[in-house]
């Protein structure tokens, strides 16, 4: 079983860790660790400001959800092993196969949940805009949105008939 690295899909992950994805049975187990071992990590870590880079907790204005790039090596370290330690009998086996000392360590299966967490939970991720949604919340209106993209985008120097029109 090959290590993968934190920005490769659900997918790719499930079987590097030997799960189908088609599987229900193996989709719960997915969920139980991202659920009851990952996101309580997660929640831990947003408690307050001292797992952050110390130029990021000394801005004032900073507040959750935080960043993964804002959080400090050695507290992602922390946050990877601890929910290895405390994962439940039924996925502990699941995790125990992620332990590695390479590029992916101390472990490749927490890392990658975690990761997931905080990228799921990013107000600029892109998928929560795709879905009409601003991260207030409130609905987009998709013609005001398209039209803010063609304003916003700057027009590159050749013709693309997809971005461009047909004449």
């Amino acid at each position: 079983m090959s290590p993968v690295g934190p920005r490769v899909s659900k997918e790719e992950f499930m079987l590097a860790l030997g799960l189908n994805p088609q599987d229900a049975q193996h989709e719960q187990y997915y969920r139980a660790m991202r659920q009851d071992e990952a996101i309580i990590v997660y929640n831990r870590m947003h408690q307050d400001t001292s797992h952050l880079l110390d130029s990021v907790r000394a801005d004032p204005t900073t507040r959750p959800p935080f960043f993964w790039h804002h959080i400090r090596p050695d507290r992602q370290r922390w946050a990877i092993t601890e929910i290895w330690r405390n994962a439940a009998p039924l996925t502990r086996p699941l995790f125990d196969r992620g332990g590695t000392n390479g590029e992916y360590g101390p472990n490749w299966v927490s890392g990658w949940l975690l990761y997931s967490v905080f990228r799921s939970r990013d107000v600029r991720n892109n998928r929560n805009r795709r879905k009409g949604e601003t991260s207030s919340g409130a609905e987009i209106d998709p013609k005001k949105a398209k039209q803010n993209e063609e304003t916003a985008s700057p027009k590159k120097g050749y013709y693309d008939p997809v971005r461009n029109g047909t004449l």
